[in-house]
């Protein structure tokens, strides 16, 4: 009984879709659990380990939480978090390493659930509880999607669908002939899916917007992105599918790929994961192959090729932060992206550059929990102001 509850939890570990409690129990049991125990459940569900996209990498995992067990829990805190491969190189410039999976999540969550909250942190930045999309129409009106709200599901054709991930879908439902316009968007703090009337699945960014039609029109299939998405497209070699940016235009058949409109550098960049599209500026198009990343500049009208980090474009997608050489003023950008941060200042900025994967968290001072230790930095929240000392 006690491996199919920990088998339980176990999965719904690896799926994401664990609470809070259901974490700290899970804790709590691997404390009690030898690692030839551990190793032997490990290998009987293997084949049921979801494995979502590149970030993945089951071995990895397998071996941390092995680590985790293995060493129990005589070590002192400080010995605790300085075992979890938090490696810096240089005496001036130090480059800090975090954890590439949720065993960093993992093991600064438990340290949460046993110990007091630290004083500074007593004015947070926290996503709200039920954070939901808005839809606009072509005539202005605006609703607030969800399922306690019929009539914006109504009037925005949509139903909302559980999928196996325990993720929500929202997806348009067929309705009268009309060329009518909606725009879709995705609030601060969530990366939301929702899926077209062709078929077409878009992974929404947080603070990013998509406008589609209501019916796409028997030529093409064009829809308008507001920052960044994911999107797998329904194939369908008479109708073109095409995303248009400010700064450009994707042209494709069927394929999968990332979007990001950086509006404050006014360029777009468009990453290849599989198929292939056709960016256009101007006059100039470039044909990407899986892999590869355009990055387009309006102003100069010229896209540069080249060949792009899947990991780091795709984390978003799978709930993370990453980081690839990062200093401190890049990885706060990043983060205000999924936070409602409304100022950052940094008093004495420092050569320190992080490099991997944060699991995004509810709370602002939970991620700043995890990079304080492996960093010199202390931070500050203060009336939605962030403060790096």
């Amino acid at each position: 009984m006690q491996d199919e509850r920990l088998h339980y939890l176990l999965t719904h570990y690896f799926r994401n879709t664990i609470s809070r409690l259901e974490l700290k129990e899970m804790l709590d049991r691997l404390d009690d659990l030898n690692e030839s125990d551990f190793s032997s459940l490990f290998e009987r569900m293997e084949e049921e380990i979801p494995v979502r996209s590149e970030l993945f990498d089951r071995d990895s995992v397998m071996e941390q939480l092995s680590l985790y067990i293995a060493e129990g829990n005589e070590e002192s805190s400080y010995n605790k978090r300085s075992r979890m491969n938090y490696v810096k190189w240089g005496s001036v410039a130090a480059t800090a390493v975090l954890f590439c999976f949720a065993f960093l999540y993992l093991v600064t969550r438990k340290e949460q659930l046993t110990e007091q909250p630290r004083p500074f942190l007593s004015n947070d930045i926290a996503l709200p509880e039920g954070n939901t999309p808005t839809l606009t129409l072509s005539t202005g009106e605006q609703y607030s999607i969800s399922a306690d709200n019929p009539e914006s599901l109504s009037k925005g054709n949509l139903t909302i669908i559980k999928d196996n991930d325990g993720t929500l879908r929202y997806q348009l439902k067929h309705s009268e002939n009309s060329s009518e316009k909606r725009t879709f968007h995705s609030p601060k703090g969530s990366a939301l899916k929702l899926q077209l009337i062709d078929g077409t699945t878009v992974h929404l960014n947080s603070g990013s917007s998509l406008t589609y039609p209501v019916h796409f029109e028997t030529t093409n299939r064009i829809v308008f992105l507001d920052g960044e998405a994911y999107f797998d497209v329904a194939h369908d070699p008479t109708k073109p599918f095409i995303v248009e940016t400010k700064q450009t235009r994707i042209k494709v058949l069927g394929t999968q790929f990332n979007v990001s409109s950086d509006l404050t550098k006014m360029k777009t960049l468009t990453t290849l994961i599989k198929g292939r599209v056709e960016v256009s500026v101007g006059n100039n198009h470039k044909i990407l192959v899986p892999g590869m990343q355009a990055q387009s500049d309006p102003q100069q009208q010229q896209i540069v090729l080249k060949q792009a980090d899947l990991k780091e474009i795709l984390a978003w997608r799978d709930g993370f932060f990453r980081f690839t050489e990062d200093d401190i003023e890049t990885v706060l950008q990043k983060v205000k992206e999924w936070y409602d941060i409304r100022e950052i200042k940094i008093q004495s900025p420092s050569k320190d550059h992080f490099t991997g994967m944060v699991k995004r968290t509810k709370k602002l001072s939970d991620l700043f929990g995890q990079l304080e230790k492996i960093s010199n930095y202390k931070f500050k929240i203060q009336d939605g102001r962030v403060l790096v000392m």
